[in-house]
């Protein structure tokens, strides 16, 4: 017993010490007010020099993390640019050990940790949505809607009632960039929360007896995987492109307007775009899966800033019928319906607009091809919380803060439509 013991801690130490460390990293805020500011911004991450957390938003603070040797030269740069320099985070691996720590500890739980009380890795999700189907054989179909470089499965579970009657239909993904956590665990809790409260009636029933959901709670499988076995700040796909460099950002690769600005191509960069329109495996099962069919939304959730996004991404000109876009969500008083239920809950307030206008334009966004390519009007990019504090490295209470506030929002959005 001792030596499986041994044998055992020694494997931990082992992969522990596999991961990537990021001493010595901080993040900063800056604020960058004209068109230099951004260029500088793009110009350093191009360069490896900063890696940008949220969104590269127009006079509101940007998250970049940086080196700490590098910070007594790019600290007096920001100031001279007049760029606001904050130390927002003074040291990641903290931050990240503690994480780790809590996942082990409730690791050790077994079954006494919930979906809800924990961040999955992709075999422990791929499980659950197994047992989810086999809880709920009426309610839940799960398929693999295809398969990625490293092959594995990118899993979809469509959940509705049997109640006769059309319905609408609803394609939600979760996931596309590998180090935001929180999405994934989001997509969880709206599949827990519509399967289990089903029968209680109410607001899940009442869904579920109107729509077809269709959700992928992890569109980026190999990327996510990696991001909890290797590299916590992993952020694209995992196929090998050119030399050391891996991985395509997801979100840049999807065809309509693809590569027509805001993405790299530079194949080490984070928002390296691939080598062509709809190259990656990920894009190409989404564009199977949903081509053919007819869909009533389009909701792609990422983190983090607290933004709800309409289409277009790639251009500041206002997508057709841009006020009927945005009409879903007010009422005559002009409230929010989507996010005002979000705010109801833990009073935490999303910002709804044009992407492209209200932050900067980036090309080849999955919510810009199912509206220009598929025709889905009501095509939408969340951006959940935080705005801040701790950024990707969310604590484990914020799955239940952050998946009751989205559930809510969901309804409400679902039954405006």
């Amino acid at each position: 017993m001792y030596l499986r013991c041994l044998l055992l801690l020694t494997a931990f130490v082992v992969a522990d010490a596999s991961k990537v460390r990021y001493d010595g990293k901080v993040v900063l805020s800056v604020v960058p007010s004209e068109e230099a500011h951004f260029q500088f911004l793009s110009y350093l991450e191009d360069h490896s020099q900063i890696d940008i957390w949220n969104e590269l938003a127009r006079n509101t603070t940007v998250h970049v993390m940086i080196d700490r040797n590098n910070q007594t030269t790019l600290m007096p740069i920001f100031e001279t640019l007049n760029m606001k320099p904050k130390v927002m985070i003074n040291d990641i691996q903290r931050l990240l050990d503690g994480e780790e720590q809590t996942l082990r500890t409730l690791s050790r739980m077994g079954s006494g940790r919930g979906i809800q009380d924990s961040f999955y890795t992709y075999d422990e999700l791929t499980n659950w949505l197994k047992q989810m189907e086999a809880d709920f054989p009426t309610f839940a179909t799960l398929v693999s809607i295809g398969k990625t470089y490293e092959n594995r499965d990118i899993w979809l579970l469509k959940i509705t009632s049997p109640s006769g009657g059309a319905k609408k239909t609803a394609m939600m993904d979760f996931g596309i960039h590998a180090r935001e956590w929180i999405s994934p665990a989001t997509g969880a809790y709206l599949i827990n929360e519509f399967l289990t409260q089903y029968s209680a009636g109410g607001d899940a029933k009442t869904i579920m007896d109107t729509w077809e959901l269709h959700i992928v709670p992890v569109l980026n499988p190999d990327g996510y995987a990696y991001s909890h076995s290797r590299d916590r700040m992993w952020r694209k796909n995992r196929k090998p492109v050119s030399g050391t460099c891996v991985g395509v950002d997801l979100n840049r690769n999807f065809g309509h307007q693809w590569n027509t600005g805001g993405s790299s191509a530079s194949a080490c960069a984070d928002t390296f775009h691939g080598g062509s329109r709809m190259s990656e495996n990920e894009a190409k099962a989404l564009e199977k899966y949903m081509t053919g069919k007819s869909w009533t939304t389009y909701l792609t959730f990422h983190s983090y800033g607290q933004w709800w996004f309409t289409n277009w991404g790639y251009t500041t000109v206002d997508p057709p019928n841009y006020a009927l876009l945005v009409r879903i969500y007010l009422k005559k008083q002009k409230a929010q319906i989507g996010a005002n239920a979000i705010q109801s809950v833990n009073g935490r307030r999303y910002t709804l607009g044009s992407s492209a206008q209200l932050l900067y334009i980036a090309s080849g966004g999955s919510e810009d091809w199912t509206a220009g390519s598929l025709g889905i009007f009501y095509s939408y990019c969340l951006e959940l919380p935080p705005t801040g504090g701790t950024g990707f490295i969310a604590p484990t209470s914020e799955i239940k803060r952050t998946g009751a506030e989205t559930f809510v929002g969901m309804v409400a959005y679902f039954k405006a439509i």
